[in-house]
C-alpha cells in the first residue's frame, strides 16, 4: 500500500471527525494514479543552457503546449474527479453537471490553458480544484523531466521555477531550510524561512507562527495579507513530507488558524 494512503487510512481510524476527507482524499489519489502510471515521459526539446538561462532571469520553465496531455483522459478525470466530490457532498447535483459539462466541451484544451496560465474560473464551482487533480499527473510527470536537468536551489521565489503555480504546503529541512511545495506539481524549492510566500512581506514581527503540541506541523500566518502556509518540520517529524497526506493531516491546524483570524 502506497505510504500516503496508509497515512490517510490511518488518520481515519484514529481521528473520526475526519475519516470522511481522508477517505475523499485516498479516492482523488487512486483516480489520479491510474492515469499517471501508463503517461509516457515528454521531451523537453529546449536544452539545459537554455533552461539554466531562464531561471537566472526569474522566468518558470513550463510552457502549457510542452504538457503532454491525453485529452481523453483527461476528460475521463474531470468526469471521475467531479462525481468523487459529489459522492463526499464536496458539490452539489448542479455543481456536478456543471463540471461534467466543461469535461465534455470542445473548448476544454483552452480553458486549461488559461487556468494554467493563472485566469481563474469563478463560473463553475469547485472548477479550479478539479482542474488541479485532473492536470497533476502530467505536470508532475513533466515536472520531474525538467528537475532531471536543472537544479531549483537558487531559485527562491514565490511561485514554482517549474510551472508558476503558488506553494500550498512547505517543509522544514534537517538544518532548518524552508522548501515550499508546489500545489500544482508538488516540486519543491527553497525559500525564506521567515517571508510570507504569498505577498513577500519578510518583517518577522508581522508574522505569526503556531504549531502542533508535538512540533511536528508548524504554521507561518501573515499578517499584512492574512495568508498562512502550513509546513512539516523534518527535525521533528518521524518521516518525510507526504503531499497528498499531510494536507488532511493537518485540517484541525487550518481551523485553529481560522479561529485565530476571526
Amino acid at each position: 500500500m502506497p505510504r500516503d494512503i496508509a497515512e490517510l487510512k490511518a488518520l481515519a481510524e484514529r481521528q473520526p471527525e475526519l475519516a470522511s476527507a481522508a477517505e475523499l482524499q485516498i479516492s482523488l489519489i487512486e483516480t489520479v494514479r491510474r492515469v499517471q502510471g501508463r503517461l509516457t515521459t515528454p521531451w523537453i526539446e529546449s536544452s539545459t543552457e537554455t533552461l539554466v538561462a531562464r531561471l537566472a532571469k526569474g522566468q518558470s520553465l513550463l510552457e502549457f503546449d510542452q504538457i503532454l496531455f491525453e485529452w481523453n483522459d483527461v476528460r475521463l478525470l474531470i468526469r471521475q474527479i467531479a462525481d468523487i466530490l459529489r459522492r463526499y457532498d464536496a458539490v452539489d447535483a448542479d455543481g456536478v453537471v456543471a463540471l461534467h459539462n466543461v469535461g465534455r466541451a470542445a473548448d476544454l484544451p483552452e480553458r486549461m490553458r488559461a487556468w494554467f496560465n493563472g485566469t481563474p474560473s469563478p463560473d463553475v464551482e469547485m472548477l479550479d480544484e478539479v482542474l488541479v487533480w485532473a492536470a497533476r499527473p502530467y505536470l508532475q510527470r513533466t515536472a520531474e523531466v525538467l528537475q532531471q536537468r536543472v537544479n531549483f536551489d537558487g531559485w527562491r521565489r514565490r511561485t514554482c521555477p517549474a510551472c508558476a503555480a503558488e506553494p500550498d504546503f512547505a517543509v522544514i529541512t534537517a538544518t532548518g531550510e524552508r522548501l515550499l511545495v508546489c500545489g500544482r506539481c508538488l516540486v519543491r524549492w527553497p525559500f525564506a524561512a521567515t517571508d510570507c510566500p504569498y505577498c513577500g512581506n519578510s518583517d518577522r514581527s508581522r508574522i505569526t507562527s503556531m504549531a502542533t503540541a508535538d512540533g511536528i506541523y508548524r504554521v507561518a500566518i501573515c499578517n499584512p495579507c492574512g495568508r498562512y502556509i502550513k509546513a512539516l518540520d523534518g527535525r521533528k517529524s518521524p518521516r518525510p513530507l507526504l503531499p497528498y497526506a499531510d494536507p488532511i493531516v493537518t485540517l484541525p491546524l487550518d481551523a485553529a488558524v481560522m479561529r485565530r483570524l476571526r
